[in-house]
């Protein structure tokens, strides 16, 4: 009888070994899964709080190349804003759009239009329409507004189709319309169509009417799915 308790001991003693070993194991995956967002990556509290000083260090860094005194190095540092995911950059592009030298700004301009930069849209509607901007400036300044789809820029556009430009500005403005996709610009492009006296032109408001009717509906969003978009609601007062 007593010859067994040592058998004994040392089952109870495997036993507890195996339970603090499932436990240890559960700890780490509950850990696993608290650290996992629900597409099975890393929250963004994590990713962002890793990511936030490298976008930083990144963004200081390209901002240095702006201000060189080098024409090579400004484009750089334009190209490398145009990487950088923080509201700061974008500001500096904007403000590169107006830089005496005519490389950064097209530079500065088409970057806008590559990353889709609504934040640019008054200032480049602005420049359009300003009398000292070169008409190659502002065709690619009508290219980027139209890779950028803001509506806000229909009706200045179609403002500035109306004027006297040269017909390439103009088949630029329509291609932008085009591009924008907003259904408000139909009407003056529909009367290009038929009226205008380009036939160039003419195909080009043909061409910018057909990619606007064709551009699906923006997808409707049911109201409880729309509380969700729009995350939590605040918090309420303290309860006493």
């Amino acid at each position: 009888m007593f010859a067994r308790a040592p058998a004994r001991s040392r089952l109870g003693g495997k036993r507890v070994a195996v339970i603090v070993l499932a436990l240890s194991f559960a700890s780490a995956s509950a850990w696993a899964q608290g650290s996992l967002g629900q597409d099975g990556g890393p929250r963004p509290s994590i990713r962002d709080r890793y990511r936030a000083p490298q976008q930083t260090q990144k963004l200081d860094e390209n901002v240095r190349k702006l201000k060189s005194d080098d024409p090579d190095t400004r484009l750089e540092g334009i190209r490398g804003l145009g990487e950088v995911n923080d509201p700061k950059a974008i500001e500096y592009l904007v403000a590169a759009t107006s830089d005496p030298d005519m490389r950064i700004r097209v530079k500065a301009i088409d970057t806008l239009g590559q990353i889709r930069a609504k934040e640019a849209t008054p200032l480049l509607v602005q420049q359009l329409f300003m009398r000292d901007i070169d008409l190659g400036t502002k065709r690619r300044i009508l290219a980027c507004l139209g890779k950028i789809g803001d509506p806000r820029a229909t009706e200045p556009i179609v403002d500035f189709l109306a004027r006297d430009i040269d017909p390439a500005v103009r088949g630029n403005a329509i291609f932008a319309l085009g591009d924008i996709g907003d259904r408000a610009a139909l009407p003056p492009l529909e009367n290009l169509a038929r009226d205008g006296h380009d036939e160039v032109l003419r195909r080009v408001a043909e061409e910018a009417i057909r990619k606007i009717r064709d551009r699906p509906s923006p997808p409707i969003v049911p109201p409880a799915l729309a509380v969700d978009h729009r995350g939590p609601p605040p918090p309420g007062p303290p309860q006493p």
